[in-house]
């Protein structure tokens, strides 16, 4: 930084403390996590009613929705939410980018969604 007169004490402080950005934490941003993790639950399951199936229009989403709630620390590693979205990752993963749930699959897929989400509610009113 000196040899360069760089100036970037976000960045040092980072080193400092031995937490690089890959390392993901809701550290200050818990309210932006939730945030993001309302607004993904509601943007896949949009997607699903407004009959969007294909996986390379879901999956994206549905991994940010992953990412998200596991940044967020006042969720438990075993909370409901997380592994029902985790298997309909697993079942995206199955799939090429063309192919696209069927009927009953995006039954299936937004009813775990809305119980996740409910889920996600409760956890929020508990705390």
């Amino acid at each position: 930084m000196k040899k360069y007169r760089l100036d970037c004490p976000l960045a040092l402080a980072r080193i400092k403390e031995d937490r690089p950005i890959t390392i993901k934490d809701d550290k200050g941003n818990t309210s932006k996590c939730i945030a993001d993790i309302v607004s993904l639950f509601i943007t896949v399951m949009d997607k699903l009613r407004l009959e969007i199936r294909a996986m390379d229009e879901i999956q994206p989403d549905l991994r940010e929705l992953m990412d998200a709630m596991c940044r967020l620390s006042i969720l438990s590693a075993d909370f409901d939410g997380k592994q029902k979205v985790n298997t309909w990752l697993d079942k995206f993963n199955n799939m090429s980018a063309s192919e696209e749930l069927d009927d009953s699959q995006v039954r299936q897929m937004l009813f775990d969604l809305e119980s996740s989400y409910n889920s996600f509610n409760k956890v929020l009113h508990d705390n």
